[in-house]
């Protein structure tokens, strides 16, 4: 099996690098004496980070789109769809 290489213009990119690091990681581990408790440890601190780079990795390439319901303005405008320029938080 050919490893695949991801590009920096690919969504998921930084959740992408680090899943490999994780992968390298384990690999090197099982032909060393770590414990069990120790990978535990590697996988609950740097997954975490896999999760949060995921997390934000799916925010960036979210566009801009409709809203789940419609909101009203201060000017009394109905408002349908989120402008590109705003930041979401």
């Amino acid at each position: 099996m050919e490893a695949q290489v991801a590009t920096i213009d690919q969504p998921f990119h930084s959740a992408y690098e680090k899943f490999m690091e994780i992968t390298s990681h384990l690999s090197a581990e099982m032909s060393c004496d770590k414990t069990p408790r120790a990978i535990e440890a590697y996988l609950e601190t740097d997954g975490r980070e896999l999760l949060r780079r995921r997390r934000q990795d799916h925010l960036e390439n979210q566009g801009p789109g409709r809203l789940a319901e419609a909101v009203c303005g201060s000017d009394g405008v109905g408002r349908s769809h989120q402008r590109e320029h705003m930041e979401t938080g």
